[in-house]
């Protein structure tokens, strides 16, 4: 790989993000004339990571490689942890199951090969990875590997933002939207009464089929809505009933899927465009719900005097809730896509935004980083990892983004080039690493460490 001559010179080893070493993960190895010592990324703190490059630039690799850290053994030379945290890592081309297979220099040609990479870097040799693969229910596939987990969609906790969201429809100025926000309203906190005079008390763990029989039973519904309002809610309802991805009032917990030092990788490519969209804005959503209460009650335990009794119920709350958590999505423009989906954009941004305050941190990856998020999320982002990049309006992009200083002079091969040139130039494997918490005091450019378990995509 190429090794650049940039000015000032920076010396010794480079720590990218916090400060406080409780997390850190051996990023790579400067790529820098005179400095080829390790790099290294802090996440005690909570963080937003943007990490861009073009298609086969080593993008996904890069960024399984960091959050392969998060989910190392005890004892590591890619890692240390003081506190663990979990790491939830959105895939939408289902390149990242391979995390289930550690690299061998037996077996497989492809197993081989990563391995070799993996072999000529000093001091490193294959570590444990904790990772678990899930696939949306009703979407494997016979050639799954074993072990792949059921993904289910949390029915009884789904609001009615949620459903209008699946049926595409707004609650407050569309009719079906407000049919959507009235049937939840009555079938999880009013309760409700059938054309019979039965009475439905409210219940908190609905499914769809509770929406479904209020809708087309409740006089009030009834006499208010349009049958053709009615039926245009009923039918798409009745076809996400029939799906094993909504098939669970309860679904897959939160505390499933986040587990502190667990790589957990959701499969997402195999669902339709839409769905995949919404599945990822609702973990979005109900994450950070999730942890905005579990914040609640480690500040209660902090401040809180309370009887031992008291204090074991509060701590028993917590168990029930994720913990701090890294929520990864691969090809963010994918899932979240700039346009077509006011509900995912809201979502992605108020996590960015809010996140921090409850113990979550974002890690994003994108081909395109303009108009990935919007400019009030992207003021949150505290480290950029930069890949290659080829068109001129993304690397403007990116320039204008980058948190500490730009070198004053760079040159390769002879030649003066400028940081756009240089991020021209990046071969597969490196990136440009920019923190607003560097020692550095300036951008680095790196050579990203190679992975312990297999990457599914273009591996280098």
């Amino acid at each position: 790989m190429k090794t650049f001559d940039i000015e000032p010179r920076v010396n010794g080893k480079v720590h990218i993000g916090g400060g406080k070493r409780e997390s850190v993960i051996l990023a790579g190895r400067m790529a820098e004339k005179s400095n080829s010592e390790p790099i290294y990324f802090d996440g005690s703190d909570n963080f937003v990571v943007f990490e861009v490059g073009k298609r086969g630039s080593g993008k996904s690799y890069g960024m399984g490689s960091l959050l392969e850290g998060f989910a190392t053994a005890a004892t590591s030379k890619i890692s240390s942890h003081t506190d663990r945290r979990a790491v939830i890592l959105l895939d939408p081309l289902d390149i990242h199951w391979t995390a289930l297979l550690p690299l061998r220099d037996g077996g497989p040609a492809e197993l081989r090969r990563q391995h070799a990479i993996l072999a000529k870097w000093e001091n490193l040799e294959v570590e444990p990875i904790n990772a678990r693969v899930f696939v949306p229910a009703g979407y494997d596939w016979e050639i799954d590997m074993p072990g792949f987990r059921e993904y289910k969609m949390p029915v009884r906790s789904m609001t009615a933002d949620d459903w209008g969201l699946l049926l595409n429809t707004d609650l407050v100025t569309e009719p079906r939207g407000r049919l959507v926000d009235e049937a939840h309203r009555k079938v999880t906190e009013l309760g409700w009464g059938d054309d019979d005079g039965v009475i439905h008390p409210a219940k908190s763990d609905y499914g769809i089929n509770d929406l479904i029989q209020c809708i087309e039973r409740d006089p009030d519904i009834l006499g208010f809505y349009a049958q053709e309002t009615i039926r245009s809610v009923v039918q798409p309802l009745r076809s996400l009933a029939r799906m094993p991805l909504f098939g669970a009032t309860e679904g897959t917990r939160m505390t499933e899927l986040a587990e502190a030092g667990v790589l957990s990788i959701l499969c997402l490519g195999r669902l339709p465009a839409d769905l995949r969209t919404v599945v990822t804005t609702v973990i979005v959503r109900k994450l950070r719900q999730d942890r905005m209460y579990a914040s609640q009650i480690r500040r209660r335990l902090a401040l809180s005097d309370g009887t031992d009794d008291s204090r074991r119920e509060l701590e028993a709350e917590l168990g029930r809730h994720a913990p701090r958590t890294i929520l990864a999505i691969d090809e963010a423009q994918i899932l979240m896509p700039a346009r077509g989906s006011s509900f995912a954009r809201q979502a992605l941004d108020s996590f960015v935004l809010e996140g921090r305050n409850y113990g979550l941190s974002l890690w994003l990856a994108t081909q395109r980083p303009k108009g990935a998020i919007s400019d009030a999320a992207a003021s949150q982002i505290d480290t950029f990892i930069v890949h290659r990049l080829s068109v001129a309006e993304d690397i403007s992009a990116m320039v204008g983004l980058l948190q500490n200083a730009e070198p004053e002079k760079i040159r390769h091969a002879g030649r003066e080039m400028d940081l756009a040139d240089l991020i021209r130039s990046l071969d597969v494997g490196q990136a440009l690493f920019s923190s607003a918490n560097s020692n550095a005091q300036r951008c680095v450019v790196g050579n990203v460490r190679p992975r312990m378990v297999a990457h599914g995509g273009e591996a280098f």
